[in-house]
């Protein structure tokens, strides 16, 4: 892989990163799924171009430092998104008693208590 290959990978994970995170809905698990598969693209071009900078192949330069800064921050946020869900869903399933939602013909959660928090029934 030559210099510009490895550097097009680190911009093709990038690209992935930020359509993650722009495409993300924690209530919407078909999208949680999707961007799941665009980080996971994302890790694929990384280790490429990493090991095109372990072999020599690609050389540091401010433009690529400067990228990989960038990427680096995306992957802070894309991580805090992430954490955010996994807590998001492990109180819902915390507060609802661990059932499979359902709801009932009010539009509340079925088997909800009476004191449920608010920001569950958001």
């Amino acid at each position: 892989m030559d210099a510009r290959t490895a550097a097009a990978m680190l911009d093709g994970a990038h690209s992935d990163i930020r359509r993650a995170l722009a495409e993300w809905d924690a209530a919407d698990l078909d999208r949680v799924e999707n961007c799941s598969r665009l980080l996971e693209q994302a890790v694929s071009g990384m280790r490429a171009f990493e090991q095109a900078l372990r072999s020599g192949e690609a050389l540091p330069s401010p433009d690529l430092y400067r990228k990989l800064q960038e990427t680096r921050q995306d992957i802070v946020r894309a991580t805090r998104v992430v954490d955010a869900c996994v807590a998001f869903h492990r109180g819902l399933a915390v507060r609802s008693g661990g059932a499979a939602a359902g709801y009932n013909s009010e539009g509340r959660l079925a088997g909800e208590s009476a004191g449920m928090a608010p920001e569950v029934l958001a």
